[in-house]
Formats: structure tokens, C-alpha cells, sequence
């Protein structure tokens, strides 16, 4: 490429000028609108507060905002050995235990769990949960605040929702999915059935 010997003067002055100062990022807007920072050593990123791009890094996002829920699943046969087992140190006879085993969901049990120390009593959560088992149809849904959850028996977790499945599943992988929809946001959490 050739240039005018104003040009290569010019290009001269201008690394004489970017020798003296500091390097500083440059903001950019590519093609496709966003808006970029362009740094000196080659490396470029988008510009964290351009309304064209929604920042998803896990630093983007504020503390009070992030909620970490789980699905935990329990199979019918587990819950049967556990009411079993209760009822037995309990000295039960065994006409109640085989009633109260009778009462235990054919197709388990799911919870939707979260930290207790997450919940914060001043900025509740409204989400809705779902459980889909075959088709695009859930065969659960219910929207619940997370105020309204309730300390579990494991330490330092409470049961969001707890979900007994009636029938058993008919596919290997359940799928949960938690919207909040207010903030227009979705996390979709398969289960898997043992």
C-alpha cells in the first residue's frame, strides 16, 4: 500500500506520539452494531454496558442478583425405605407401616433447593417451575416465592418447591425449568431418573 508523503509523515508523528503516552483501549463499534473495546496488545472484548450486548459473565453480574437453585430427585424406592426405616425406630406396627409406604408418590419426589443464605427477606423472587416428562406440555407448573421456602434436613438448604410425581416418569431424563419472569430469565435442569 502506498502512501503520500504526508501520510508516512504523519504515521511517523503519531508513533512518535503513542510512544510518549500510555496505551489505551479503544472503543469500537463493529459491524453488527455493538460496541467493542479494541486493547493494545491484540485482544478484544464487548463493552460491558452497550444496550446491543447482554453481558453474561458470571463478574457482570451483581451479588444481590445471583440465585443458585438445584433439582434434587428421590426415587419412590428410596422414600419407601425411608418411611420404612422411620416408622420402624418408631416401633410401628406393620399394618401402618405398609399404609403409610402405600402413600409414597409412584414416581418420587423432586425438590427445587437453593442456599438459605441466598434468600433475602427484603427483594423476594417470584419463579415459576416446571417439570416436563414427554412433549413439550410440563405436567407441573407453579410460581412461588422464594421467601416461601422451607428449611430442608440438610444444613445450610431450603426446599423452594417440592414436587411429588404421581405417575412414574416415562423417559430417562426429566426436565426441570426455572423462569423468572419478570427478569425474562430461564434455566432449564434435566433430572435424572434412577
Amino acid at each position: 500500500m502506498k502512501f503520500s508523503s504526508f501520510a508516512k509523515v504523519a504515521v511517523v508523528a503519531l508513533g512518535i506520539l503513542t510512544t510518549f503516552s500510555v496505551a489505551e483501549d479503544i472503543i469500537a463499534t463493529a459491524s453488527n452494531g455493538a460496541t467493542v473495546i479494541l486493547h493494545d496488545n491484540g485482544r478484544w472484548e464487548y463493552y460491558q454496558n452497550n444496550k446491543n450486548i447482554r453481558d453474561v459473565r458470571s463478574s457482570a453480574v451483581p451479588e444481590d442478583m445471583k440465585f443458585n437453585v438445584s433439582v434434587l430427585y428421590e426415587s419412590a424406592e428410596k422414600l419407601k425405605k425411608n418411611v420404612r426405616m422411620a416408622m420402624e425406630a418408631d416401633l410401628a406396627t406393620e399394618e401402618e407401616i405398609k399404609d403409610s409406604v402405600r402413600k409414597v408418590p409412584k414416581g418420587g419426589i423432586i425438590y427445587f433447593q437453593v442456599p438459605t443464605n441466598q434468600i433475602k427477606k427484603g427483594l423476594p423472587r417470584d419463579l415459576t417451575y416446571s417439570i416436563y416428562d414427554k412433549g413439550k406440555n410440563p405436567i407441573f407448573t407453579k410460581t412461588v416465592s422464594d421467601t416461601q421456602a422451607e428449611p430442608s434436613e440438610d444444613a445450610g438448604v431450603s426446599n423452594l418447591l417440592v414436587v411429588p410425581v404421581y405417575s412414574r416418569p416415562k423417559v430417562k431424563v426429566m426436565k426441570a425449568r426455572i423462569e423468572n419472569k419478570a427478569g425474562h430469565q430461564t434455566l432449564e435442569i434435566d433430572i435424572p431418573i434412577q
